[in-house]
């Protein structure tokens, strides 16, 4: 038995002493890669064409690092490079692959933590993350991060309270935890935009795909995120403030969201702002009194503002729930000129659960706006529109939702494909837009004709 016990220790002891910890000088030195294979014990290697990282490197502030292009970076078990300094991790010219070396599990990438601006561009992470643990932000672009295997909240971690992150372009795919993520006491503003969120958070956690915390700005716009329907537990972007912090404004426009367990929740105190989404088939909650909204607006504290307008809404077990919250509008057509105004445009189709046809419960004491929708009934008229709502006229303690008058559905369609004889550009909901060539990606109509942008 003590043999035994002494052939264990050893046998930790000698993997223990394969990895190595090294750290650079901070004497002003540029670092690679391939700068790093050549020095005797930095615990980076050069094996064929591939690198290999065994240990934790760490390039000190004062010095700089620069990514190689066209690459293949192999970690080990805990293996982790550490940038204090600033960096350059672009790779213009040809793409750089950082993944696991052989079945390495608890491999983690690279962990930023430079008081500058990064710039990281045209990187794969397989099975590795990147962690933004930096005071000044990243910009994150054309990037794919797959695999990773969920030692941090997400395969791209918001860290640094206050570090302004931006995403662009960028694909996320099968991650064993959320796509983005950060911890709930870091408000990161963030801009996401353009990418893509394919069955992420694969380990079934109550962890959405898009997992933030609120912060003064956070924008999602034109980005798909498709769930996995063998995950009852995973939604699709979830937002929160657990603080009660104010001035937080969130905007989520132009996305596709299908196939999650739900499509998207805010919690907390947050000015919302969600448009022109598309929000199918977030159902795959096994209990609908758990979850299963294609949106769900939730505040204790009762000071979210939320105002919705040109979603679809479609084949959720529930529409839209509100519990909480402060003020909530989904159309105020009745005042043209009031700062309330707000056309509606929303579009229900068969959201529902058990035999029970749900566009929107009202689960809160709010009176809620929602007029110039066009809900889930065959006549847009009062008597039926009160099948797919839940709200006072159901249970006398709850708030009343004002849906008269309704939307016209063929006025939607021709909104929809507007002819613009001047030539107008105009979102997929009808909003007049600025010149298409300072659009984002998206939907919109352009002289007429509905273009993919």
């Amino acid at each position: 038995m003590k043999a035994s016990l002494c052939g264990m220790i050893l046998l930790l002891w000698s993997l223990n002493v394969n990895a190595i910890d090294f750290t650079t000088s901070g004497d002003g030195k540029t670092y690679s890669f391939e700068a790093l294979s050549a020095l005797e014990g930095s615990g980076v290697t050069k094996e064929g064409d591939v690198f290999v990282v065994d240990g934790t490197i760490t390039i000190s502030e004062g010095d700089f690092f620069k990514i190689d292009e066209g690459i293949v970076v192999e970690f080990c078990d805990n293996a982790e490079v550490i940038l204090k300094c600033p960096s350059d991790l672009q790779a213009h010219t040809s793409p750089t692959t950082l993944t696991r070396h052989g079945e390495a599990t608890t491999c983690y990438g690279l962990n930023v933590q430079s008081a500058s601006v990064s710039e990281v561009e045209n990187i794969t992470f397989d099975y590795v993350g990147l962690r933004g643990n930096t005071p000044a932000g990243m910009n994150v672009r054309h990037c794919t991060f797959t695999h990773h295997n969920g030692n941090a909240s997400g395969a791209l971690f918001l860290g640094g309270d206050g570090a302004a992150f931006t995403v662009e372009d960028c694909h996320f795919e099968l991650c064993q935890k959320a796509a983005i993520g950060g911890a709930a006491n870091y408000f990161c503003p963030a801009t996401i935009t353009g990418c893509t969120f394919i069955k992420n958070s694969q380990a079934n956690g109550n962890i959405p795909q898009l997992n933030l915390t609120s912060a003064s700005d956070i924008t999602i716009s034109n980005c798909t995120v498709e769930g996995d329907s063998t995950l009852n537990m995973v939604g699709g972007i979830g937002v929160s403030n657990f603080f009660g912090y104010d001035n937080q404004h969130i905007t989520i426009s132009g996305c596709t969201i299908k196939d999650n367990r739900y499509g998207i929740t805010t919690m907390g105190v947050m000015d919302v702002k969600i448009t022109d989404n598309q929000i199918i088939n977030n159902r795959f909650e096994t209990n609908p009194n758990n979850g299963g909204s294609g949106i769900s607006l939730y505040d204790p504290y009762l000071k979210q503002n939320v105002y919705l307008s040109g979603n679809r809404i479609e084949k959720n077990l529930w529409g839209i729930t509100v519990i909480g919250c402060g003020h909530v509008n989904m159309g105020q057509v009745t005042d043209g000129e009031g700062g309330d105004y707000n056309p509606g445009n929303n579009v229900f189709k068969d959201n529902g659960n058990s035999g029970v046809l749900y566009d929107l419960y009202n689960n809160s004491t709010n009176t809620i706006y929602a007029q110039g929708n066009i809900w889930n009934v065959a006549l847009q008229d009062e008597e039926h529109i009160e099948e797919v709502i839940f709200h006072k006229h159901d249970n006398p303690s709850l708030g009343e939702v004002l849906f008269m008058p309704a939307g016209d559905p063929e006025g939607i369609r021709q909104l929809r494909h507007r002819p613009t004889e001047e030539g107008g550009v105009f979102s997929i909901s009808g909003t007049r837009l600025p010149s298409s060539q300072a659009l984002p990606h998206g939907v919109y109509i352009i002289n007429g004709k509905k273009i993919l942008k």
